[in-house]
């Protein structure tokens, strides 16, 4: 009877070792086939990013390539403007050298219109400067003003001022030119270095900066005379103005082209 259960025990230790025998084999046949399938996963996961730094190095490439192509253009473009500019202030410098000259042709050669006193030598000089507005000789016409002429007496500096009316016998300069050089004495026609638009009805004024410039008669004009110069903006009163009595017609005046009467 002994023997019989001592049978049975070790029937059943060797279905015990057997048992873990084969659970232990199941076992370790799987976790080999899990490492496999992660290594495998590995292969593909490395073989994805070799293929993504391949494609990074291509589009770093096309960035660098991209980037010289839009250097090259923008030097393209720069130096198209350069040359363009260049072009068009070479064609700018002709024209306004051909306007320049045609200007001066026709002021030389009494084809502008005139708008002022007749250009002779006169008896009386001023003792200081003087803004001199002529009230006398109103623009005819709308149109654009060229030049001044002048019978000068001594060299110096003169500017020409548009003076446009406003109520209560009041006027604003509207424009004024740079100060001219006059070189010598004698009839000067000096033009603006760009025309000026007038209307009818405005008036004009000269700025002669020194004594003695422009001669003038009495009795024969209407010109007045304040001291000192004005600039763009100011306010003249017709009653400020002096030399009323007088009636001083001075040997100046501008040149112009005006619409037709």
């Amino acid at each position: 009877m002994l023997s019989s259960r001592l049978r049975s025990l070790l029937l059943l230790s060797s279905c015990t070792v057997l048992l873990w025998g084969c659970q232990a084999s199941t076992n370790n046949t799987q976790m080999q086939d899990e490492n496999a399938s992660l290594q495998q996963q590995l292969k593909t996961m490395t073989a994805e990013v070799g293929s993504l730094s391949a494609d990074r190095k291509l589009l770093q490439q096309d960035v660098a390539e991209l980037n010289r192509i839009i250097g090259v253009l923008g030097e393209e473009k720069n130096s198209r403007i350069e040359e363009s500019a260049s072009v068009r202030g070479q064609v700018r410098q002709f024209v306004q050298a051909q306007i320049d000259g045609l200007k001066q042709f026709m002021l030389e050669s009494h084809l502008l219109d005139y708008i002022g006193g007749e250009l002779t030598q006169r008896s009386s000089l001023d003792k200081q400067p003087l803004l001199i507005v002529d009230l006398q000789h109103s623009i005819p016409n709308s149109g654009s003003l060229t030049g001044v002429g002048a019978y000068f007496q001594s060299s110096g500096t003169i500017s020409v001022k548009v003076l446009r009316p406003v109520e209560n016998g009041n006027y604003v300069v509207i424009w004024t030119s740079p100060v001219l050089a006059v070189n010598e004495p004698g009839l000067q026609l000096i033009s603006f270095p760009v025309s000026v638009s007038v209307e009818k009805g405005d008036k004009l004024a000269y700025y002669l900066g020194q004594t003695e410039q422009v001669s003038f008669d009495t009795g024969t004009g209407d010109t007045r005379y304040v001291d000192g110069d004005l600039g763009i903006g100011a306010l003249l009163q017709e009653a400020s103005m002096k030399g009323a009595k007088e009636k001083r017609a001075y040997s100046i005046g501008v040149y112009g082209l005006l619409k037709a009467l």
